[in-house]
C-alpha cells in the first residue's frame, strides 16, 4: 500500500477488481463510462474503508476536488435513474441463472421481505 496525498493506493492488481467479471460486463453495458468508473471507485472505497456514509466516502474519494463537491457527486450518482433493479440487477440474475444452474432441473425462487429498524430488506433466493 502506498499513501499519497492522504489517499491509500494498493499496488496489488487483485485489489482493484472488487466485482466479479460478469458484474463488470453487465455494469459496463448498462452505465456510461464515467458512471461505471464512479461505481468501481465507490465499491473499492466501501470494501477498503468499510464506511457506508456519503460523508466518509467523500473524505477518502481520490478526486482532487473539495469535500463538498465530492459529497454532491456521490449523492447525484446514487440518484441516477439507471441505478435500478430492472436495469442493473435483473440482467445479473438472468446471467447467474443461465450459467450456474442446470436447465434440466427445477429451480425454485423464494422471495421474502423483512423490516429491520427503519429499513425494508428484500430477499430473493434460488433453491
Amino acid at each position: 500500500m502506498v499513501k499519497k496525498d492522504g489517499v491509500n493506493f494498493y499496488k496489488q492488481t487483485h485489489l482493484y477488481t472488487m466485482l466479479p467479471p460478469f458484474y463488470q460486463n453487465c455494469f459496463q453495458r448498462q452505465l456510461k463510462k464515467a458512471e461505471y468508473l464512479t461505481l468501481q471507485i465507490l465499491v473499492f472505497l466501501l470494501q477498503a474503508h468499510k464506511q457506508v456514509s456519503i460523508e466518509s466516502l467523500a473524505t477518502v474519494m481520490p478526486y482532487p476536488l473539495t469535500f463538498e463537491i465530492k459529497r454532491r457527486a456521490i449523492q447525484q450518482f446514487l440518484k441516477l435513474p439507471d441505478l435500478n433493479i430492472e436495469k442493473l440487477w435483473f440482467p445479473l440474475i438472468k446471467y447467474i441463472i443461465r450459467t450456474q444452474f442446470n436447465k434440466q432441473k427445477e429451480l425454485i425462487v423464494a422471495i421474502d421481505r423483512m423490516q429491520w429498524r427503519e429499513r425494508n430488506i428484500f430477499f430473493i433466493c434460488l433453491i
